[in-house]
């Protein structure tokens, strides 16, 4: 059997009043017709018998695609200020946290991979990655990293991600 949930609906399933971009909604999912079947609710609109034999119930917010899209890519970010600051430095340690920032990047789809080779003295490869935000391609070396120093780089890079983001809150304004 394939399981497939939608995404969330537009509308409000009871009342049929579209959503909000950020409105909280609560979703449930049913077994109708041997399918899954997904039905969102505006909050005002749940009540709990609505929740009479569904399978599961959860609430969230209502993400509005098309705000989504017309949001501007965010240039700030404590993990890309982390890499920037420790790929132009040549100590090891530094080297092994952008290469691990690098990584994240990747999977988040801030960085993309161009090109991988060796470096001409065989002491390192080469990574080439593109900033999807910025453009700039960006050079990134694996200097052969042991597991030590990839643990420690790993301990390093949270702990001055959590000080990057207490900075941040520091400086956010109330929100009320």
């Amino acid at each position: 059997m394939e399981i497939k949930i939608s995404k969330s609906s537009r509308h409000c399933y009871a009342s049929g009043k579209p959503f909000t971009h950020g409105e909280e909604i609560v979703s449930l999912i049913r077994f109708r017709e041997n399918e899954f079947a997904r039905e969102d609710y505006s909050s005002e609109a749940y009540s709990a018998d609505f929740g009479q034999g569904a399978l599961a119930v959860w609430s969230c917010r209502y993400l509005d695609p098309k705000e989504e899209e017309n949001r501007p890519p965010e240039e700030f970010s404590p993990l890309r200020s982390v890499f920037y600051s420790s790929v132009k430095l040549s100590d090891r340690n530094e080297l092994a946290i952008a290469y691990l920032a690098a990584q994240l990047l990747r999977r988040q789809k801030a960085f993309r991979l161009i090109k991988e080779s060796e470096n001409p003295d065989g002491d390192a490869k080469v990574l080439l990655f593109i900033d999807r935000i910025n453009g700039k391609f960006v050079e990134v070396r694996d200097p052969d990293l042991s597991y030590a120093e990839l643990s420690q780089a790993r301990e390093t890079l949270l702990q001055r991600l959590q000080s990057l983001e207490e900075t941040a809150d520091d400086r956010a304004p109330e929100q009320t």
